[in-house]
């Protein structure tokens, strides 16, 4: 049974972006609900709790929802409803706004600013963003006890939804960094609670994130720290929280699919650990030796990366090596240059060197390499991987390539009956994906620092390069792109500076590797992986003009060459975001896949 606090005796919960938060008391859950920080409150229809912070008289502390970022540097945004892909809940369906049950769960209804939603429990304790340093926890009303008042008294750990108890409910933890900016806790989705799951949403500081001195709080790996900090939490509250905590999910897309990669990657990597510590992480001290150590595990059972911007030091190498023999039929925000196009051409061949010293094998051992820009085992993997994604669609009759593109020089139909696309730049005319490129040339680090840039660096600084691969070619290839048009030598200059040459490159160089899920599991930038996740579900789409197709399909062969449970695909005709539908399987079905006990 837990205590409830005498009247008059709440402290006020509010905290500003400068406190140093009592951990015993604000990540101490038990302790919170005791003291009256924090209170379970029963959503409108009753069928799940949330906790919530609350104010001195015990009145939950509202927030409000933003809107959800999905778009590669944040130039899409989606403004209505997150949808979780093959699982979506009717709006009709979630509890409604009532002030007249002040003590039942509100819900987050989205719009162009977003939704009232509750604030809700801290992840860490030292705070500078307050949005992004708490995250809400949405738990099945069945796995808890009340008593006659109403009040929540503990775990039911007899109770039973679908194929769970509250012992070994699942706990899907979703970030939603999408183009790299900082996360805020999100209204519920029903329909993981109708499954049986524990639901988080957590916040994460990122590159958007100033405090009120103007320092910019979210340099990487913050995004990760904060998303560790609150698989610390959910741990250490294993009394209060229902689920089983080794059977933590993670899910996100587009940047958000990042950070739930590299989350999937980096458990218990003591590399994090100052940051953990710096951040307030529970559990996390500093030894006397200067080492540090975390009481508490934070990695996580299985994550789920939907278009993954990832790999973001080599993600322009990628997008060139997939744009190289199209700059004639596309361009980004007009045509480009002379020196664009020689950049985009040296960047393609950088590629197949990077590619092949990776290493990758595929599920049966054979090596995935380039033995020029369209030729080579990996990309026959990257045409059977589009293959597959038709054929799939075509077997559920929502597309018929025959009619679809009838006299396509890019397509084949096999004896077999199945189809078989034969050329990367026939298929990306073909479908119509070259005429909606999203990148310019650079794109993740562009010359003018525009893109994710203000990820990387000091709190001082507002942007910095950081693709040493690009720095690398400008710098190697200095005297010959000189001399052509749209060179300007002070942007070059100064990209080969910070993220090569200059005083801080290594600093920079060191917040770029620790946010790499692929190199961090084939080991390849100096760091190892420790405890990656046991299962991963990486889904990207055809029509995703934001990142290459070999990003997540990298991801995956890294955690295929640990012996991790690897589910890949493409989704033919899905853009750059989650809406898979379920020619793939769904999410939610996966889950309750690798969780069957």
């Amino acid at each position: 049974m837990w205590d409830f606090p005498v009247a008059g005796s709440i402290p006020a919960a509010a905290v500003s972006d400068t406190d140093t938060l009592d951990a015993s008391l604000y990540l101490d859950y038990g302790a919170g609900i005791h003291a009256g920080v924090y209170r379970w409150i029963l959503s409108d229809d009753g069928s799940y709790y949330t906790l919530v912070s609350v104010d001195k008289n015990g009145t939950p502390v509202t927030a409000q929802e933003s809107a959800v970022n999905v778009g590669a540097n944040n130039e899409e945004r989606r403004h209505e409803q997150k949808e979780i892909p093959g699982n979506s809940p009717n709006e009709a369906d979630r509890p409604s706004f009532s002030q007249g049950a002040p003590y039942h769960m509100r819900s987050g209804m989205m719009g162009a600013a977003g939704g009232t939603i509750y604030q809700g429990v801290y992840m860490n304790a030292n705070i500078t963003n307050v949005s992004n340093q708490t995250m809400l926890i949405y738990v099945p009303a069945a796995y808890l006890t009340t008593d006659a008042s109403g009040n929540v008294t503990g775990i039911n750990h007899e109770a039973v939804i679908g194929q769970y108890t509250a012992d070994t409910a699942p706990i899907v933890y979703l970030n939603e960094c999408g183009g790299w900016r900082s996360s805020s806790p999100r209204s519920v989705d029903s329909s993981y609670i109708a499954e049986g799951f524990v639901y988080v949403t957590a916040g994460a500081r990122s590159r958007d994130a100033v405090d009120e001195n103007g320092l910019h709080t979210g340099k990487a790996p913050t995004p990760v720290v904060d998303l560790k900090s609150g698989v610390i939490a959910l741990r250490a509250n294993n009394e209060i929280i229902p689920g089983d905590k080794n059977r933590i999910i993670s899910i996100g897309t587009s940047g958000g699919g990042q950070m739930s990669s590299i989350l999937g990657a980096s458990g218990n990597m003591p590399e994090y650990y100052p940051y953990l510590y710096e951040a307030g992480a529970l559990g996390v001290s500093r030894n006397s030796d200067g080492t540090y150590t975390s009481h508490y595990p934070d990695n996580i059972f299985a994550a789920q990366a939907y278009c993954p911007i990832a790999d973001i030091e080599d993600a322009d190498l990628a997008y060139a090596w997939w744009w190289v023999d199209l700059a004639d039929h596309g361009g980004y925000r007009g045509s480009f240059t002379d020196f664009d196009r020689r950049l985009q051409e040296l960047e393609a061949e950088a590629f197949i060197t990077y590619l092949n010293s990776l290493n990758l094998k595929d599920d049966h051992g054979n090596s995935l390499t380039l033995t020029g820009i369209r030729s080579g085992s990996y990309y026959d993997a990257i045409l059977a991987n589009i293959s597959s994604a038709l054929n799939t669609t075509a077997a559920s009759s929502e597309t018929d390539p025959a009619a679809d593109y009838a006299d396509a020089d890019w397509l084949t139909k096999k004896e077999d009956g199945t189809w078989q696309v034969t050329d990367l730049a026939g298929f990306m005319m073909g479908t119509g994906l070259v005429s909606r490129r999203n990148k310019a040339i650079p794109g993740f680090d562009p010359l003018d620092k525009s893109a994710e840039n203000d990820a990387f660096g000091s709190a001082e600084q507002n942007a910095v390069h950081f693709s040493r691969s690009v720095a690398q070619i400008l710098s190697d290839h200095y005297d010959e792109l000189s001399v052509l048009e749209g060179f300007d030598a002070e942007q070059v200059q100064n990209y080969i500076s910070e993220a090569l040459t200059g005083k801080n490159a290594d600093t920079v160089a060191e917040q770029a590797n620790l946010l790499n899920a692929t190199e961090i599991m084939l080991g390849t930038d100096g760091h190892h992986a420790v405890s990656p996740a046991e299962y991963w579900r990486i889904r990207s789409g055809t029509a995703d003009q934001h990142t290459s197709f070999s990003i997540g399909f990298n991801i995956g062969l890294a955690a295929l060459s640990m012996g991790k449970n690897v589910d890949y695909s493409l989704v033919w005709n899905m853009g750059h975001g989650s809406n898979e539908g379920t020619y793939t399987g769904t999410f939610i079905n996966w889950i309750n896949t690798i969780c069957a006990r």
